[in-house]
């Protein structure tokens, strides 16, 4: 097989990069608020990290990259420092880098300098050593500092991810899992950089070889391992460098070398390690002297032409020889499949026996019955619908089955046209579990070279899979009772992990479909959502295995769980939660819309607690999978205005799988909408059903005025009323000028649910053309237009108050119906009035009597509307003071910050 070069695997690095379009947004949108920075900066006080840089023989530039990627970062100056390791034969200049703490010395000396560094120099609790023109992502560094302040003193070392600049953009990144350690034996030079080390251990444990050259950064974690074990590892899903996408390519010489010696000390002294197909790839044997009994259990049910291939495949290209063939029938019926098996039977074959089952439906069952007959130290389950390729498929499964740390080993799968059809499972994806590139090519590298390298999976597909007998007994093989048919694999594989053993997916070992049809058994039911066993295997998945889902140490945080493949995840908010370091509260919201009743309510209010540092969360624009409700880990979970199925199953899963409080927010009286309401069509004819239907899934009803949680009483046993705040970035700091026309200016804002309140001063608007200048602002009905000198179009939301403030109004009013609907609703026009400083006339309804703001009621007659818009305009001066006086009260009481906010989390959060 050629290996491909350097420049090829960077070619399809950079085109897979191009798919992932808008990673530099993706990384620039992961931001802190002032208040939050702060508070992250108070926890970093009593930790610190030094960078030390190493830098090359040749290219200032690239040095001045990285040293200027350090001296960017401001507020840490106490808790992160920096040295600079320059070549004895560099020829360029340091003068501008004084400032630096710089050692100079040869390329062969540079180990022994930084255990002096370490040693003597450094006071810092962590080191971390860069390469130039490595950089430090100075948006990242603060949420390290202070994932190191909470590592466990047992943590030696620590690492994270990496995103590759092209041409000072940033075009891809490595999103490593945690520790793995057959992928980081088999891609060491990528899977061992930039790692962080606790200073204080590296100096207890001797520090660096100084025999080992450029693979210090390896060399320091294999000695971890051995010494610690994986348990001293810790990981943190965040970029905290960034490296150059052509880079230098490493020898693997000193990779190889230095492996061997890990294995050789482990007890493999047979090992043999080689560079493999891809660069910067090694293919690890660890030189089993023995070849133990395989017993290769092959389930059918009436597929003779799919059995028959397999079964003379295994025969005919299997290169390791000691195994025995254990045919598992299904109960076939066909006349051609039972004589054939009878035949099987009587030709006595010594390595090959058929097994009766007793029964077609509990494929668990079966391959329980067919291990336990099993009498080979290995089983491997394995689908009559595969065919074998290469002779080496089985020796290269048990290269990693005799390790005494390995549980299960999993094989790559393809199908019948040559393509990928498994090749590991990952945790959460697409729901419970399932497979990652399927359909892609063979020869393709995948994300991180994963399709090409050994590596550690959650779960591995059961169509090839094989275990070693004693850890299947230990774990109690298959879940009969939960998983008779569904997830039985994915289920076995985490019992093992959880026994303390590994599962090892190998592309090495390649299997092939015989038939584009799935062949196995039982396959027809997998995964059957529709079904009620679907459905009950899929849930009790969740109810075991959740935490894992959204956390599968084979995967990242950052990573879709709804992708094909390894591709990142745009919805930033899904795994940035800073707040969580300082274990403030996480919400997961979902507004019923973008406009004004999902800010006011649901988007705002989180937004102005993650800006005032209280709390954090997502606001999520669609319903959420539960496994990545799992990852998002939310204390408690928001749910505005939501009616359908699909909503009211997603409430029911985050309080049966998630164990977490739900809310329900509304702010109207659905079941009463005007008659002459817009939005009265849209509305469903059984909405109390509905909303009957909706409550009973939730812990707590919030809703935002006293007579609306009266008007739904009963309905809810936690009924809790949070009144609209105006949130501060719009609202604050408004200002309009007054008198700008020769007319008043005299307006009103709204939208087009306002019908039956504009009929109300239809006549006033008429009758005073003459004498003010109309300002209607959003809607505004076709017969009053003829009145109306200026018709502004409503705007995007965000856009509203400065827009609204940009009438320069001298008068505002806010006609509104007396019916129960509004009696209901709550005072937020008045508010967003008299944030701009308008005066206010208003209509004398429960709404705008409650809290007595300082503006002028009316009652809903024409002469009372006439009168009370008059007496403001004879006298504007005193107009204009009573909207200051109104601006004031608003500013004071009605923002919302403080205790305001405060309330609004409490009614999410506090249980």
């Amino acid at each position: 097989m050629s290996i491909i070069s350097e420049s090829e695997l960077l070619k399809r690095i950079n085109a897979r990069s191009e798919k992932s379009a808008g990673l530099e947004q993706w990384y620039r949108s992961r931001s802190y608020s002032r208040t939050v920075e702060r508070k992250l900066v108070d926890v970093t006080n009593d930790n610190s990290l030094c960078v030390i840089f190493i830098a090359p023989n040749q290219g200032v530039d690239e040095l001045n990259s990285s040293m200027e990627s350090f001296a960017s970062i401001k507020g840490l100056e106490s808790s992160l420092t920096c040295k600079l390791i320059v070549p004895e034969s560099a020829k360029y200049s340091l003068d501008h880098l004084q400032h630096f703490s710089i050692s100079r010395c040869s390329q062969s000396d540079v180990p022994a300098t930084l255990n002096h560094l370490i040693s003597n120099e450094i006071e810092s609790d962590w080191v971390v050593v860069l390469k130039t023109p490595a950089k430090i992502l100075g948006l990242e560094i603060l949420t390290l500092l202070a994932e190191l302040a909470h590592a466990p003193d047992q943590i030696s070392a620590v690492f994270g991810d990496e995103l590759i600049e092209n041409r000072n953009q940033i075009s891809s990144g490595f999103f490593r899992p945690a520790f793995n350690l057959d992928m980081f034996l088999s891609f060491p030079s990528e899977m061992s950089r930039h790692w962080i080390f606790r200073r204080k251990h590296l100096i207890s444990a001797g520090g660096v070889d100084e025999g080992v050259g450029d693979v210090l950064e390896f060399e320091w974690i294999l000695k971890i391992v051995e010494e610690n074990g994986i348990g001293s590892i810790g990981r943190v899903d965040q970029p905290f460098f960034s490296v150059q996408s052509h880079r230098e390519r490493e020898s693997l010489a000193p990779y190889s070398e230095a492996v061997k010696r890990h294995l050789q000390r482990r007890g493999y002294e047979n090992a043999l390690i080689a560079e493999a197909q891809t660069a910067g790839t090694l293919k690890v044997q660890y030189g089993h002297t023995t070849c133990p009994l395989v017993s290769i259990i092959i389930s059918t049910r009436d597929e003779l032409s799919l059995l028959r291939t397999c079964v003379e495949s295994i025969l005919e290209k299997t290169a390791y020889q000691n195994y025995e063939l254990l045919i598992l029938d299904y109960c076939s019926e066909t006349t051609e499949t039972l004589t054939w098996l009878r035949g099987l039977e009587e030709m006595a074959v010594p390595n090959i026996r058929v097994l009766r089952c007793s029964q077609s439906v509990n494929v668990s069952a079966n391959k329980n019955y067919g291990i336990q007959m099993a009498k080979g130290d290995y089983a491997l389950l394995l689908d009559s619908g595969l065919g074998i390729i290469r002779p080496e498929w089985l020796d290269e499964l048990m290269n990693h089955a005799q390790r005494p740390e390995v549980g299960v080993v999993g094989a790559k799968v393809l199908t019948v046209d040559g393509k990928i059809e498994h090749s590991g499972i990952v945790l959460g994806m697409r729901g419970p579990a399932e497979g990652v590139y399927s359909g892609e090519a063979l020869d393709d590298l995948g994300y991180m070279n994963r399709l090409i390298v050994d590596q550690n999976c959650s779960a591995v597909s059961g169509s090839c899979m094989l275990i070693r007998k004693s850890v299947y007994e230990q774990v109690g093989g298959l879940d009969e009772e939960v998983f008779a048919v569904s997830y039985n694999h994915v289920d076995l594989c985490l019992r093992v992990a959880q026994a303390g053993y590994l599962t090892v997916w190998t592309p090495r070992s390649i299997v092939m479909q015989v038939a584009k049809e799935n062949s196995d058994p039982f396959n027809n039911a997998v995964d059957d959502e529709k079904s009620a066993d679907g459905r009950a295997e899929k849930e009790a998945m969740y109810e075991r295995w959740l935490p894992s889902m959204g956390d599968d140490p084979a995967f990242n945080r950052n990573l879709s769980l709804r992708a094909r493949g390894f591709e990142v995840e745009h919805r930033v908010e899904l795994n940035w939660q800073p707040q969580k370091l300082l274990n403030l509260p996480t919400v997961l919201v979902h507004p019923a819309d973008q406009w004004g009743c999902g800010h006011y309510r649901i988007i705002q209010p989180l937004e102005s607690m993650k800006a005032q540092g209280v709390s954090g969360g997502m606001i999520a624009a669609e319903f959420l999978t539960v496994p990545e409700m799992a990852r998002l880990d939310a204390d408690s979970f928001v749910y505005q205005r939501q009616l359908t199925d699909g909503a009211v199953e997603n409430m029911q899963h985050a309080r049966r799988f998630l164990n977490k409080p739900v809310v329900y927010e509304l702010d109207d009286y659905l079941p009463n909408l005007p008659l002459k309401s817009a939005y009265r069509k849209h509305m469903p004819k059984d909405v109390l059903k509905s909303l009957r239907r909706s409550l009973k899934h939730v812990d707590r009803f919030i809703v935002s005025t006293h007579p609306l949680a009266e008007a739904f009483e009963g309905l809810h046993p936690d009924i809790r009323v949070v009144e609209n705040r105006l949130p501060v970035d719009w609202w604050k700091d408004l200002s309009a000028s007054k008198r700008e026309s020769v007319k008043p200016r005299v307006g009103w804002a709204g939208g087009m649910g306002h019908t039956g309140d504009l009929e109300l001063v239809e006549a006033v608007v008429s009758d005073l053309a003459d004498e003010v200048d109309w300002v209607f602002f959003g809607m505004c009905p076709d017969k009053l237009r003829p009145y109306v000198k200026e018709v502004h179009e409503g705007v995007d939301i965000a856009l509203y108050p400065q827009k609204l403030a940009s009438l320069n109004l001298d008068l505002a009013i806010a006609p509104l119906e007396d019916n129960f609907f509004n009696r209901c609703k709550s005072n937020l026009r008045l508010l967003e009035y008299g944030a701009c400083g308008f005066p206010v006339v208003c209509s004398d309804v429960e709404p705008y009597r409650e809290h007595d703001l300082p503006v002028t009621r009316v009652k809903n007659r024409y002469k009372d509307w006439l009168d009370a818009i008059r007496m403001h305009l004879s006298d504007l001066d005193e107009a204009a003071r009573a909207g200051e006086e109104l601006r004031k009260v608003v500013r004071r009481d009605w923002m919302l910050e403080g205790q305001n906010l405060q309330k609004w989390l409490d009614a999410w959060t506090k249980f």
